[in-house]
């Protein structure tokens, strides 16, 4: 024990804490051993060191010693003054924190690379958990590392991943700053291919995901929760009335079902309504053949719920949805325990003031009732203040790297006591890597977090591209910060191409598409984007769409548009009943339709007329609302000139009866992404559309 002393005990002493004169060599949160007159053996943690002239004094804190029933306890007396003090022994401190020899490895404890820190299993998954860091901070590597863990020990696990960071579990980690690490970390390379499955809300993007589906609302509160906008009372009151009605009609209905009987009434408030069970119908998020919730958690299976490039609002409807079943499958024990993981949990459960997600009340829920149910939950934000402070309470394990938002630090604080004003500070420069475990060990531990066996999805792709790829990659150079350009944000940034894209990338160009936007009225009012490069109409759901304006209404007779119209309303129409609707006879009304069948214009169903698709489509534009609006950002990107002119789209626009109450040009941004032999041009909203 002489041989270990480093130094000897001064000043006031207290039960909990202690000052000592260094005479070897120590660091600030370095363990020591005191021998307690009464308890014996007392680990003890460096919070600070001073150095004056040729002494050093260091403060430390005690963490206490383990009782005959395993209890950490503190001593009920002070320390004795001129005490020695000693290094403890690996064991000791092991003990004493609570680190076990078994369960889960999540690296080595800071400064003892001799001691491997492990947590109870049981433990860590009956306190949930939260992981929080800055941005860069390391939170989703260190996620991994915990899934590895979770994997080997066959133990389901199902993670709500918004950038498609996870699915790099499935190969090995063959990085070469990670390799001359596995043998310090005692980690051998190792993929989990057999026992990842993908699911996706968009297969475009996420190629080598299976298609998510859900099973379509059955009831008038589902349907109100799945509407991608906020409703107003009497659109509330439509939708529940028309749920309800349809739903005694017919046991299995659809969307189809709803919208048909929504046609049917005779209010103006049923357009927005329609406008957006359209927009769910499309995203193929439901279906009458869902994902059945027993293949998404299974004894040894890791599920990743792949969400990018999707819309913020199908998101969080997919979330909601899929949380609400996953819990009340795991209440009638349908499906086993299981480990839940939300990245970027402010988004789906944001605190009261940042705003509402629909998944808000079932994570909620999960939190405060979830672990009597075996259903374990880990929350990971880069912004711990922005996320429900009722979930964050409930989480009482917590894994924290580098933090240094005020707020955030406060956040995190108020969720746990056992932070200190020093340890705050140390959360503040933590180095990549490095976190502080707290909850799922006895006392709060700065661990190492140990090189990942799989590889890391989160890691940036060194590319050689003519345009760097820097984290903002739409900032706009230093030239042009002055001016906003008002456009629609992009989903995807270059650096996110680039991990899609499966050869080798020579060049990505950003490349901005002018626009017109509009804000329109027919019966109701609706947002149109018209491109102003060629004669055509954006529309857009899971991808981006476009439908051509018919250059032929600018050249058709007032009695001839009045045809179109009335035919455009009911979809096919008789030429009796477009004599009834337009108050021409007969006659007329037959020599109209026959003029404008020989034109192109109408096409013949049987005995009944109707418009071709585009037309259809065109004079129904009310249907095609863009469910996004541009904002005033900073970009870069090559502005590309109009070739069609504003008033050109307006008076064609006006030929269908559109009434035009705003207008404003804006862009919309594609990507041009060139490599040895191949090139691609795609939207940056949603990766789909060929410019």
């Amino acid at each position: 024990m002489a041989d270990n002393r480093i130094g000897r005990i001064i000043g006031k002493t207290s039960t909990n804490s202690f000052q000592f004169a260094v005479n070897g060599e120590i660091r600030k949160w370095d363990y020591v051993k005191i021998v307690h007159p009464e308890v014996g053996p007392i680990i003890a943690q460096v919070t600070e060191i001073e150095r004056n002239n040729s002494n050093t004094i260091a403060d430390c804190m005690l963490i206490g010693y383990r009782n005959e029933r395993g209890f950490l306890r503190l001593p009920r007396t002070p320390l004795e003054p001129d005490s020695s003090v000693f290094l403890p022994e690996d064991e000791l401190i092991a003990r004493t924190l609570g680190l076990q020899n078994s369960g889960l490895y999540l690296g080595l404890l800071e400064g003892k690379s001799s001691i491997k820190t492990f947590v109870d299993t049981e433990k860590l998954l009956t306190k949930h958990l939260a992981i929080m860091a800055k941005s860069g901070g390391g939170k989703s590597y260190a996620v991994g590392v915990l899934i590895e863990e979770l994997a080997d020990k066959n133990f389901p696990i199902l993670i709500i991943d918004p950038h498609g960071e996870y699915s790099s579990l499935k190969f090995k980690n063959t990085h070469p700053e990670d390799e001359k690490y596995f043998d310090m970390y005692d980690i051998k390379p190792k993929e989990y291919k057999s026992q990842v499955k993908d699911y996706t809300l968009n297969t475009e993007i996420n190629v080598n995901s299976e298609q998510l589906k859900l099973s379509i609302p059955n009831s008038s509160f589902e349907f109100v929760n799945s509407v991608p906008f906020a409703l107003s009372n009497a659109q509330k009151g439509l939708l529940y009335s028309a749920v309800n009605e349809v739903k005694e009609l017919k046991a299995n209905f659809d969307f189809d079902d709803i919208i048909s009987h929504l046609e049917l009434t005779e209010t103006n408030a049923k357009w927005g309504l329609i406008s957006a069970i359209e927009s769910l119908s499309k995203s193929k998020l439901f279906s009458q053949e869902p994902t059945q919730i027993t293949d998404l958690v299974k004894p040894g299976q890791v599920t990743i719920i792949n969400l990018k490039g999707c819309q913020p609002e199908l998101q969080e409807i997919a979330v909601a949805s899929l949380a609400v079943k996953l819990f009340e499958c795991r209440k009638t024990e349908n499906i086993p325990p299981f480990f839940f993981v939300i990245e970027e949990a402010h988004s789906f459960c944001p605190e009261r003031g940042f705003g509402e997600s629909r998944a808000s009340k079932i994570i909620r829920s999960i939190a405060s009732e979830g672990r009597k149910f075996g259903l374990g939950l880990c929350v990971i934000s880069q912004r711990p203040a922005r996320i429900d402070k009722s979930v964050l309470s409930q989480c009482t394990s917590q894994i924290v790297l580098q933090v240094t938002n005020p707020n955030d630090l406060k956040a995190i604080s108020s969720s746990f006591e056992g932070i200190s004003a020093e340890t705050e500070n140390e959360i503040r420069s933590l180095p990549v890597g490095k976190a502080l475990l707290i909850g799922a060990s006895d006392y709060p531990a700065f661990i190492d977090i140990r090189i990942r066996k799989s590889a890391h999805g989160g890691r940036a792709k060194k590319i050689e591209l003519d345009d760097k790829l820097e984290e903002n990659s739409f900032a706009a150079p230093q030239q042009n910060t002055a001016q906003l350009t008002y456009v629609f944000r992009p989903r995807l940034s270059k650096k996110e191409i680039a991990m899609i894209e499966e050869k080798e990338i020579q060049e990505i160009r950003m490349i901005l598409n002018p626009v017109l936007c509009i804000n329109a009225k027919k019966e109701k009012e609706f947002y149109i984007v018209a491109d102003m490069m060629k004669q055509r109409v954006f529309f857009l759901d899971s991808k981006l769409h476009t439908i051509n304006i018919p250059s032929v209404l600018s050249r058709l007779s007032p009695m001839q548009k009045k045809v179109i119209n009335a035919v455009a309303i009911s979809g096919k129409s008789t030429p009796a009943e477009v004599m009834l609707k337009t108050e021409l006879t007969f006659g007329e009304a037959e020599g109209i339709i026959t003029s404008l069948v020989n034109q192109d214009v109408l096409e013949l169903d049987g005995k009944a007329i109707a418009l071709p698709a585009n037309l259809r489509a065109f004079c129904s534009l009310e249907k095609l609302n863009f469910i996004e609006k541009a904002e005033y950002i900073d970009i870069t990107g090559d502005k590309l000139n109009p070739t069609v002119k504003e008033e050109d789209i307006l008076k064609l626009l006006k030929e269908t009866g559109v009434e035009v109450t705003n207008k404003r040009q804006g862009w919309i941004p594609f990507l041009e992404v060139k490599g040895k032999d191949f090139k691609k041009t795609a939207d940056a909203l949603t990766w789909s559309l060929e410019l």
